[in-house]
């Protein structure tokens, strides 16, 4: 138990660190990812940090759900500033191309959400 308390405080340590080294990240970029991608980001990632902080709550026995938007939060900006260095190496000339394919994975991943939530809240609809 000894032994997977430290491996938890080193991986909350590693993300203070990385929070403290994203504003530089962002500052660095050169051309920002659309709102609707941002947002994207931030709702699949805060969904997928309470998921696992739900799990590790039964893990450790703690209540750690409380925790979730805090994480979120920080993890977000070094994604979008990952993504964003990422789409840099494209050309110029395929911008265009680039921000309609965000927008339609946007609004494909919209449709399948709406979709199943339209499942689990109206059954009759099936």
């Amino acid at each position: 138990m000894k032994s997977i308390f430290r491996i938890f405080l080193l991986i909350l340590l590693g993300l203070v660190v990385l929070t403290a080294c994203a504003p530089a990240f962002v500052q660095s970029l050169v051309g920002p990812l659309p709102d609707e991608a941002q947002n994207l980001i931030f709702i699949l990632l805060t969904a997928a940090v309470t998921w696992a902080l739900l799990k590790l709550s039964v893990f450790f026995k703690v209540d750690l759900s409380g925790y979730a938007n805090a994480v979120a939060v920080a993890l977000a900006p070094i994604i979008v500033a990952m993504i964003e260095r990422w789409l840099a190496v494209i050309p110029p000339a395929f911008d265009n191309i680039v921000l309609t394919i965000i927008h339609l994975i946007v609004l494909l991943v919209g449709s399948i959400g709406t979709f199943f939530l339209l499942q689990r809240k109206a059954p009759r609809l099936r």
